[in-house]
């Protein structure tokens, strides 16, 4: 091969070599893309191995599409100078290569002499703009999954595993509780609440006002604080309060710095020792346990009846009834017990 035309094979066989290695490292990059996905779908934390991947299918690739597609024939060196201005005489001379008779011979003979006319630098490199952005478009794509795949593995970013479980998860089903707070008491805690199924409520506590005592929740529950646990349905509670009057009235009526009568027949308008209704005068039943005759709540009423008589047939039948009536929880008996047997005292 005449040396002027070896330095064109040269330069074209380096031009090979680059559009070769374009395609090459493109391969490799799509490799990595694949192996790289490969790893964070299935939480592979040898995400590293891409990038073996990578150098394996790029040297492989480049020699491949070198040798196949790219290496310069004689025929291919022939166009790409004859196009620098020889008007096809080494195409032709390629054409008749082996051939010697005259004039095959004095053909060569022309376009040698051309082609010593012809300076190398005028033979560009033909490397496509499209084949650069592939390169650079893989690039980006194998080296970013790469990346993910690696921080997935080290638990910075959710596996692709993970996202498809999250996208394709049914959503949780969720219920509503509400707690309610009846006449004469409050709710502490989050009155309203969203509650996932199978999870607990946060705890809530039915505070009574003044005057006032905690019965019951409306379910039955008779402890003010509640957390409901497990909860599969939704539904709404109310805290019941009941009224309890204030019986300390003991002392009333004395004006400061004064004492109260030792007895009350002494007073304007009450009876006088030995007249009818003299609450001196001793009466069945009397006894210590009753306070006294001067005990506040012995006083009469119309001259002649004691109030710890009358409280007493009171207490027993409000009792009696209180027992027979269904409707009333045990807790509600004995408050109410309690209410009159305070009352008695």
């Amino acid at each position: 091969m005449d040396n002027k035309l070896k330095q064109y094979y040269d330069k074209l066989s380096l031009e090979s070599w680059i559009k070769s290695g374009l395609c090459g490292i493109s391969a490799g990059f799509v490799a990595m893309f694949i192996s790289a996905l490969v790893f964070w779908l299935t939480v592979v934390k040898y995400f590293w191995i891409s990038l073996i991947v990578w150098v394996v299918v790029s040297v492989g690739a480049t020699f491949l599409c070198y040798y196949v597609f790219f290496k310069p024939s004689a025929l291919k060196l022939a166009r790409r100078v004859d196009d620098l201005g020889l008007e096809e005489r080494l195409l032709t001379m390629t054409h008749l290569e082996g051939d010697e008779s005259y004039i095959a011979r004095r053909q060569r003979e022309d376009a040698l002499a051309a082609l010593s006319r012809v300076n190398t630098n005028l033979l560009k490199f033909a490397i496509t703009v499209p084949m650069c952005v592939i390169a650079g478009v893989t690039g980006i794509l194998g080296t970013g999954m790469t990346t993910v795949s690696g921080l997935a593995a080290n638990g910075h970013l959710k596996s692709g595993n993970e996202i498809i479980e999250e996208a394709t998860k049914e959503p949780p089903i969720k219920y509503e509780v509400t707690y309610e707070a009846g006449e004469g008491g409050m709710i502490e805690g989050d009155m309203f609440q969203i509650v996932i199924e199978g999870e607990n409520a946060a705890g809530v506590m039915a505070v009574a006002d003044e005057e006032y005592i905690f019965v019951e929740w409306s379910d039955g529950l008779t402890n003010p604080y509640r957390e409901d646990m497990n909860v599969t349905e939704s539904f709404t509670v109310t805290a019941t309060f009941q009224y309890v009057e204030n019986n300390d009235e003991e002392g009333e009526g004395t004006g400061e710095g004064e004492e109260p009568s030792d007895k009350p027949g002494q007073e304007e308008g009450n009876p006088q020792p030995g007249e009818p209704g003299d609450p001196t005068e001793e009466k069945p039943g009397d006894n210590a346990e009753a306070g006294g005759r001067y005990e506040a709540q012995n006083q009469i009423r119309d001259g002649e009846t004691y109030y710890g008589d009358e409280y007493e047939d009171a207490y027993n039948e409000a009792m009696e009834e209180v027992s027979q009536d269904g409707d009333i929880s045990d807790g509600q008996k004995d408050i109410i017990g309690d209410y009159f047997g305070a009352i008695q005292n």
